[in-house]
């Protein structure tokens, strides 16, 4: 058996372990951010660590490996020091030795790579919380330090799994074709952490700069509303405007966070039992307002319950109110929209029905195909956040949201969603 440390074996000379710094991009600039982070990290160790290990005690797989609190205890220590380590901004063959023989503690114990790596992953987030919290509001700040944080943590995670490898975990006869999968896991897991991170935090800028000044705004506008009640005459009906055009913002704001968390299967599902038609009465009456201004009807045709079992309500009144939205903007003065809600086999069925000029075959199709663009006839068709989030939100609640031209005239937007009842 070979007897040498698994830095000889695994990493070479000081030109090899320079090498693997360059590939990941772990540069001067970066060692140097990570040593200006140190203190900030000291800091807030305690406090990450023990967000760590209320992850990792919440989940079986890795509880079952902490069931003595004085070793949890211990080990809290040892991982304070791995974390400040992390920010020494010094990656000699001393690190690279010390990284390696937690990796192969960890595999000796028979703890799992995907456990281990997902704790990276908490920590991860930790940081980058943080970060953004602390350069704020100069938000642009934060970019390059988290990068240098991201690399030196693909580092440690390239030096565990190198461990995992050729310390006994994985068989002898697969540890070359092992080490090649690792080698593309962590480029991607690179690539992926710095473009979800970019997107993050350009999402939490914009969302950040326009709520605020919008929810003061509204505000105002009602402590206006207060004082002037009438919402039909001047100065009552301009504050109502702000109000509703208020509400019409952070509406496309939440549009803006859904359709993130959408493109990877994250905007979050409440599922409950209740009556769709309900919730499609509630949203037509909130619109009233909106519709008067715009100076279009609304008419409900939502005659009788249609329950269902576990679908989510507030999606669901997103959805609709969308929809009317979208009638009452791009139709003309004087137009009716008609909304009914009913059960059908098992689906609950809400149509939007305008009376408008309808669309030319072109445009139909694009909104049938998710291409928005051209102007139609007397409508326009535009490239907003509604009818793209009303179509992810319709599939992630296990339904579709489907066009159609009911009689050369008008458009009807129509949501089917399993009702969940036998």
């Amino acid at each position: 058996m070979d007897s040498r440390p698994l830095v000889d074996r695994l990493s070479g000379d000081a030109s090899d372990r320079g090498r693997r710094l360059e590939f990941l991009g772990l540069g001067a600039d970066d060692m140097a951010r990570l040593r200006e982070l140190r203190p900030l990290v000291e800091g807030m160790a305690d406090e990450l660590v023990d967000a760590f290990y209320r992850h990792i005690l919440a989940f079986e797989e890795t509880a079952r490996f902490l069931s003595d609190p004085e070793r949890v205890a211990g080990l809290k220590v040892a991982q304070r020091r791995h974390l400040i380590e992390l920010f020494a901004g010094v990656y000699d063959e001393a690190y690279f030795e010390s990284r390696l023989a937690v990796g192969r503690r960890h595999a000796a114990i028979g703890l799992e790579p995907r456990w281990y790596l997902g704790g990276y992953m908490v920590q991860l987030q930790f940081l980058s919380e943080r970060l953004l919290v602390g350069f704020a509001p100069d938000a642009d700040r934060a970019q390059p330090y988290i990068e240098s944080v991201t690399k030196v943590v693909l580092l440690d995670i390239g030096l565990a799994m190198d461990a995992y490898i050729y310390g006994g975990f994985v068989e002898r006869s697969f540890a070359e074709a092992h080490a090649l999968e690792a080698e593309r896991a962590r480029r991607a897991l690179e690539d992926r952490e710095r473009e979800s991170e970019r997107r993050q935090k350009m999402l939490s800028m914009v969302v950040h700069d326009i709520r605020s000044p919008v929810t003061a705004m509204m505000a105002t506008a009602r402590l206006g509303l207060r004082r002037h009640p009438d919402r039909d005459e001047p100065p009552g009906k301009q504050f109502a405007l702000i109000e509703d055009s208020g509400d019409n913002v952070l509406g496309i704001i939440d549009n803006m966070v859904g359709l993130s968390r959408a493109t990877e299967d994250e905007m979050p599902v409440d599922r409950e039992a209740f009556d769709v038609a309900a919730v499609v009465a509630s949203c037509i009456d909130e619109l009233r307002s909106f519709a008067s201004q715009t100076r279009h009807a609304l008419v409900a045709e939502c005659h009788r319950p249609v329950p269902c079992a576990d679908l989510d309500r507030i999606l669901v009144r997103r959805v609709v109110s969308n929809l009317l939205v979208n009638a009452c903007r791009h139709t003309p003065a004087g137009s009716t929209v008609t909304v009914s809600c009913a059960a059908e086999g098992d689906r609950c069925v809400i149509a939007v029905t305008d009376d408008g000029p309808g669309l030319p075959a072109d445009v139909l199709e694009a909104l049938r195909s998710g291409t928005l663009g051209p102007r139609g006839e007397g409508v326009y068709v535009d490239s907003g956040l509604g009818l793209p989030f009303c179509m992810m939100a319709c599939a992630r609640l296990g339904g579709s949201l489907a066009v159609e031209e009911p009689s050369g005239r008008g458009v009807r937007f129509v949501v089917s969603l399993p009702s969940g009842r036998s």
